[in-house]
């Protein structure tokens, strides 16, 4: 039985549902497919959960899914707890500071939380969902019976519905609409987050430099023994490939070499196990039983941003569109 929300409650058989990203996006609609009776499953490229990643903002309408699905309490005992900022030179001379809230833009029950804590604190709601670790769809074959998923490994299985939340470079997009250079246009603009060691000794703090087209920053949140270091930044003319990180510090270097404070910080990159480089996009297209989804803002993915008009019917036909 599945409830709309009301009083009425709908018969329905099985659904299966593939979620492809074991992320934000990814956990967070498992945990909602299975409290209305679906059995979702997800499937992952990495070996294991990747933990690492930049702090989020969780605002409005997020807010009310934390609460809804039991986590806000978790989330506002994990939450950076930022007090403050110092925005420096090139040279790492202090020019100015700021508050918590006025760097972070909170206002009234905003909350921010590193992405790795909020991973945990969703993990821990969906103990029991499948999840295939270290495989990847190579195909996907829709009918009106349903879904026929076959994974990297040759092994192949039916589903009722497929859901790309695999992120800004997401493998269902590309094998429902081709690959993404068709349709994405590159902005050119890359971020990298990566632990190392406090050597600033911040408490909650933030020390940031800023120009047009580069930013690095270093910041520590509560109760963490390492920093983070932060970079974000244009290369509008040159292809970073996502998957080769001796090429992405090589890139960094470059682009941050004439800065006086930050040599300190690469020359840490090779030895982060948490190493996170991405290139911020947006898109989103539903496409009969498969959907696929990216987000580049800071925030919690709600169940509609991935799934946008899903009605469940008797029969085991879902209708996915906007």
């Amino acid at each position: 039985m599945i409830s709309t929300g009301g009083s009425l409650q709908v018969p329905v058989s099985r659904i299966d549902v593939l979620i492809s990203g074991a992320g934000i996006a990814g956990l967070t609609t498992a945990y909602w497919l299975r409290r209305y009776g679906f059995a979702p499953t997800i499937v992952e490229r990495a070996p294991f959960f990747v933990t690492g990643g930049y702090k989020i903002d969780v605002r409005g309408t997020a807010l009310d899914v934390l609460r809804r699905m039991g986590a806000h309490d978790a989330v506002v005992a994990s939450s950076t707890q930022m007090q403050g900022a110092l925005l420096v030179d090139r040279e790492g001379n202090v020019i100015n500071r700021m508050t918590g809230d006025e760097f972070g833009h909170r206002v009234g029950g905003h909350l921010e939380i590193v992405r790795g804590k909020l991973f945990e604190i969703l993990m821990a709601r969906t103990a029991g969902v499948d999840v295939i670790f270290g495989h990847a769809i190579a195909s996907i074959a829709q009918s009106c019976d349903g879904v026929e998923v076959t994974f990297r490994n040759g092994d192949a299985r039916m589903f009722d519905l497929v859901i790309g939340a695999d992120g800004l470079h997401s493998n269902v997009r590309r094998q429902i609409f081709g690959d993404e250079s068709q349709y994405l246009r590159d902005l050119g603009m890359y971020l990298c987050v990566y632990s190392v060691p406090n050597f600033l000794h911040l408490d909650r703090m933030e020390v940031q430099y800023s120009e047009i087209g580069r930013v690095a920053a270093i910041w520590s949140t509560r109760d963490a023994v390492d920093a983070k270091a932060c970079f974000g930044f244009a290369a509008r003319n040159q292809q970073i490939d996502l998957r080769d990180r001796a090429q992405q510090e090589e890139t960094l270097r470059t682009v941050y070499a004439d800065v006086g404070w930050v040599p300190r910080l690469l020359e840490l990159m090779p030895e982060a196990p948490d190493w996170f480089l991405t290139s911020p996009r947006r898109s989103t297209w539903p496409h009969g039983r498969a959907i696929g989804s990216s987000c580049r803002r800071r925030r919690l993915l709600r169940l509609t941003d991935v799934w946008p008009g899903l009605e469940p019917s008797p029969h085991r036909r879902v209708r996915a569109g906007r």
